[in-house]
């Protein structure tokens, strides 16, 4: 008995570019599910670490590499003088907002220190042209650090000169100042690696609840489902060839 096999050539074809295909979507499954697993790990340990204390803090931790997006934090701020805030486009269902950053830096440090930016809540549309600079001495303030998150290709750009930020970016757009200037981040370095999502009215890290975003995890399923169609796309291969008599074994 020997195993006797012909192929049909175009059936043979379309199946083997199939495979590759689907094998192909199967492994990028497989590897977004280890991405978004370690995500969900990293997530998890900041929002369950005690809050920070400090911008400077925040930066250690980054320098060490340990994971602070969604992390608690709790400090006393001095909002750089004379900076008209950043207005980044937000939506609160129906309505359109502009959201506030300010740059700011941890109150009772010089001009060198730790630099960042805190986000206000949103206001209305029409009262986008009241939002002043403000000038304070030092606020205490609670909320949760951010990382950035570049903006997507397609989105609406922004117009710097509007003071109108779609997916604003401090990594590489030019800063429009209070005073007219145009200056660079380079000539004012503020650490753009994350940003404070300030509760406002809080001014204890402690009293905030712990805030997980919402990130699906469905990438098992769709590595299941492109490798199951693989298998199944295989079987049908040789099930068509055992049935005419394509394969099988002959007598030698």
């Amino acid at each position: 008995m020997r195993l006797h096999f012909r192929p049909f050539p175009g059936l043979t074809l379309f199946t083997v570019v199939s495979l590759v295909i689907l094998i192909a979507l199967g492994t990028w499954q497989y590897q977004r599910l280890q991405w978004k697993t370690a995500l969900l790990a990293e997530v998890n340990q900041a929002v369950t670490a005690p809050p920070l204390t400090s911008l400077r803090d925040v930066e250690r931790a980054l320098t060490v590499s340990t994971p602070v997006d969604f992390r608690r934090v709790e400090f006393e701020a001095q909002i750089i003088e004379g900076q008209s805030p950043y207005l980044v486009y937000s939506r609160d269902k129906m309505e359109l907002k502009w959201r506030p950053f300010y740059a700011a830096r941890d109150s009772g440090e010089t001009s060198l220190g730790t630099r960042s930016y805190i986000a206000l809540s949103p206001v209305p549309d029409s009262g986008r042209d009241n939002i002043q600079p403000r000038n304070r001495d030092s606020l205490n303030l609670a909320g949760y650090v951010r990382t950035w998150r570049r903006p997507e290709r397609g989105s609406t750009k922004s117009t710097p000169e509007l003071n109108r930020w779609f997916g604003f970016d401090p990594l590489r757009e030019t800063a429009p100042w209070a005073d007219g200037r145009n200056q660079t981040f380079a000539a004012n370095p503020i650490d753009t690696r994350f940003y404070i999502d300030v509760v406002e009215g809080e001014t204890s890290a402690d009293t905030l609840p712990i805030k997980r975003p919402e990130i699906r995890n469905n990438h098992f399923d769709y590595m299941l489902t492109w490798y199951g169609l693989a298998v199944a796309l295989f079987i049908i291969y040789l099930i068509l060839h055992v049935q005419r008599g394509r394969l099988g074994y002959k007598k030698a």
